[in-house]
């Protein structure tokens, strides 16, 4: 495996892991009271010190792309995009809700439920990693109608429930990326990924809810 760096601020806290090419792992990870913006740079520039490596050492990106936080995903997206203008690295979007699934360390297939606001969650269907069912953005309501199934999330759903099994987040964010990586590696065609990234917010904004419904 290449030298990969990894970020992901969809959620309150950002989180960097490092894996050198000897595949030894570092991981970072920000206090959820500070804003991305102050601490992001910060933590990779720690982390490439703690491997004791260099900018142009690294030969990948990877990025969790959302869904999640629109403003950690912006801020992650033009800190990336910033950096590679001058490294020119291929860049590997990640789903931030994949990395939750991994936080379970959980075999069986889950959904990961993130709170969008507005009576919307962003969800996902994963097993060991792998997409089950493309994330989406979805009413809460939908939920009460679907078979009940075990889930993770970053915070307590908006709505009861029923039957539902929650699951709980066993490792933090930056290990859980480095599994997913890990796991994912052999199974992605690296030649695809593309110098940028483009957040995955999913959920409309309030100018296009009002165009579908003019």
């Amino acid at each position: 495996m290449r030298s990969i760096l990894a970020l992901d601020v969809a959620t309150s806290s950002a989180c960097v892991c490092l894996i050198n090419a000897e595949g030894k792992v570092f991981t970072a990870e920000s206090s959820a009271e500070k804003q991305h913006s102050d601490t992001l740079l910060p933590l990779l520039q720690d982390i490439l010190k703690q491997a004791d490596l260099t900018w142009p050492d690294l030969k990948m990106l990877a990025v969790g792309q959302g869904p999640g936080s629109f403003t950690g995903l912006r801020v992650a997206a033009a800190m990336v995009a910033g950096m590679n203008a001058s490294l020119k690295l291929p860049i590997w979007g990640l789903s931030s809700l994949a990395i939750t699934a991994m936080q379970t360390q959980s075999d069986e297939p889950l959904w990961v439920l993130e709170d969008a606001r507005a009576g919307e969650v962003f969800a996902g269907y994963y097993q060991q990693g792998e997409c089950l069912q493309d994330d989406a953005c979805k009413c809460w309501s939908e939920l009460q109608d679907m078979p009940a199934e075990s889930f993770a999330a970053q915070q307590d759903p908006a709505i009861a429930l029923q039957g539902w099994q929650r699951l709980p987040l066993q490792i933090n964010r930056a290990q859980a990326m480095h599994l997913l990586i890990q796991t994912l590696w052999d199974k992605t065609d690296h030649t695809v990924h593309t110098p940028w990234i483009q957040p995955v917010y999913l959920q409309l904004s309030q100018a296009e809810k009002n165009l579908q419904h003019a």
